[in-house]
């Protein structure tokens, strides 16, 4: 039975165990895992479509989405005073929902309407919160097979698409491979022999690290060399940079080793990269990046074919199968909160029907703030004091770009990374983008066109703008008058062409994630390639809800059955 409500008339049941607002991956993730313990659970969007901040949507959807919740469109309708229903029926009061304004300096720009204008604007598919990819071994693909989603994959309704390289962009302004594997090692004509045979070593130490910190045994040279690798406690809680220093390795391999285990800060920024990583997590890094190597012979990683925003999709109909009702276009105007306990009650659709449960889990686009000039009972105030789960008080510059050529000849899908000072001496933080080629087995946008991701860390959002920016500069050309197909060269020693840039969105987001006693807010997009950090979280909040439960227990095989039919459906 399927468990999708089409809006329109009232919600039944009006009881539920858990409310969800927002179909973002964490809150859809949330809300399959509930379901999947039994818990009844409601899923609500404002939205007509799936995904909330981790979104694909079409240009002018993504716009308009980013406008409608962007600092730069402050009206006096949504920064009014809390409105605390005075009612005498009922024996709990109604907080509006205040909407939280993540994005802000939102530059969208198109440079070829003419090439635009050949395409449908539904053969685009953005992603919102981008770049981001799946490692075949990281904790997104452990869950798509856990929460039984692997179904979606095997029968074709959920296929993803491999990643094999990766480049760096040097101090010249070149595009330069990096070996991530033996063989591409010894085919790089970059590196000198000594530096080959360095690298060489570091993967074998890390290969014998791998095995001796996941208690695998082997013969005696190979548990002499396991007990050799072993890292003492003291040395993994030491930062990364140190210990890579301690390695004495040459820059090149150093460059190498940041990139692979995507590495924020540069070699020598030692102040900040030792506040930033410790060795034991740089080293998780280089060890997702080799069990996906390992895994996937055709690459370190995944994209989803539709992009992203079909994981946020996938997820609620994983909840259906489990009885979870999910309505989509169904604004949430209001929290009830007891008037004498000050906890929790329900929510209050604009319809104006009050829905109960026992928790309500928010997406980020929502906020509930007493206003000063309330009086409402000290205990409400109390309920509603925020606590933090995750201190991330930045904010990361993303950008957007579709062009009519590869950042490479002959290259599709490539990930790059443009190191610290790579691009401009203010440049701290490395930019990461990924390239995503429309063809046959893509649909996020049309064949022989490329959609472009990128993103950085920053403190503010001056210093987020100069950075998109300088990479938007360095790797792309603006169409030459006449010709809006034609790319421009730049002159070097190597002369490159640089694609040419049809159509660009550029925004700061918010890192933000906030958790209140009985309402809980889950986490917006993070500045990383993975999902890892974000599903840490999120498996954080389910089990601060229900502590006794288990994450996604194993998918017994009637269920898979449920789960075709709903896929069918």
């Amino acid at each position: 039975m399927s468990g999708f409500f089409c809006p329109g008339g009232p919600i039944k049941p009006t009881t539920f165990d858990l409310i969800v607002i927002g179909t973002g991956i964490p809150g859809s993730v949330i809300a399959a895992a509930a379901s999947a313990v039994g818990k009844t659970v409601l899923h609500l969007d404002p939205n007509p479509f799936y995904g909330s901040h981790f979104a694909s949507l079409p240009p002018n959807d993504l716009t308009s989405f980013l406008n409608s919740h962007s600092t730069d469109h402050i009206t006096t309708a949504t920064i009014n005073t809390t409105s605390i229903d005075p009612s005498l029926d009922h024996d709990y009061i109604a907080i509006d929902l205040k909407p939280q304004l993540l994005y802000s300096n939102i530059e969208t720009a198109t440079y070829a309407p003419e090439i635009l204008a050949k395409h449908c604007p539904r053969e685009f598919t953005i992603d919102l919160g981008g770049p981001r990819l799946l490692f075949p071994a990281d904790k997104a693909t452990d869950l798509l097979m856990k929460s039984g989603l692997k179904l979606y994959v095997e029968c074709g309704f959920l296929e993803f698409k491999n990643i094999g390289e990766i480049f760096v962009c040097d101090e010249s302004g070149q595009l330069r491979n990096i070996p991530h594997s033996r063989i591409e090692m010894f085919k790089d004509r970059s590196l000198s022999l000594k530096e080959k045979s360095m690298l060489a070593r570091f993967f074998k130490f890390l290969e014998q690290y791998l095995e001796a910190s996941h208690g695998i045994g082997g013969d005696q040279e190979g548990s002499h060399n396991s007990e050799s690798s072993k890292i003492s406690e003291e040395d993994l809680e030491s930062p990364f940079i140190d210990f890579i220093n301690r390695m004495q390795l040459p820059p090149k391999i150093k460059l190498i080793i940041h990139c692979i285990a995507m590495v924020d800060c540069g070699q020598d920024d030692l102040e900040v990269c030792k506040s930033k990583l410790k060795t034991r997590d740089g080293l998780e890094r280089l060890a997702l990046y080799h069990s996906s190597r390992s895994t996937n012979a055709h690459g370190a990683w995944t994209y989803p074919e539709y992009g992203h925003g079909d994981l946020s999709a996938a997820f609620p109909r994983r909840a259906a199968v489990k009885g979870c009702i999910t309505a989509l276009h169904t604004p949430v105007s209001a929290v009830l909160m007891d008037k004498d306990s000050g906890q929790y009650k329900g929510v209050r659709l604009a319809s104006g029907q009050d829905l109960f449960s026992h928790h309500l889990v928010l997406d980020p686009t929502f906020t509930v703030t007493l206003a000063p000039t309330s009086s409402p009972p000290n205990l409400l105030r109390e309920g509603l004091q925020v606590l933090s789960l995750k201190d991330d008080k930045g904010k990361v510059a993303r950008g957007i770009c579709i062009t009519a050529s590869s950042l490479k000849p002959d290259v599709s899908n490539c990930v790059l990374v443009c190191p610290p000072r790579s691009l401009c001496p203010e440049q701290d933080t490395s930019i990461w983008i990924i390239q995503i080629c429309g063809s046959l087995e893509t649909g996020v946008c049309p064949k022989g066109m490329f959609l472009l991701y990128f993103s950085a860390l920053c403190e503010d959002a001056e210093q987020g703008k100069r950075l998109l920016q300088a990479v938007k500069n360095a790797l792309l050309t603006l169409p030459m008058s006449g010709n809006p197909e034609r790319a421009s060269t730049v002159q070097g020693e190597k002369a490159e062409v640089k694609p040419t840039l049809i159509w660009s969105t550029l925004y700061i987001q918010e890192l933000t994630m906030d958790q209140h006693e009985y309402l809980i807010s889950t986490p917006m997009p993070d500045g990383n390639l993975c999902y890892n950090d974000l599903l840490d979280a999120t498996v954080l909040l389910f089990q601060k809800l229900y502590p006794n439960e288990e994450f996604f227990p194993e998918t017994p095989e009637n269920l898979e059955d449920d789960i075709l039919i709903n896929l069918e459906d």
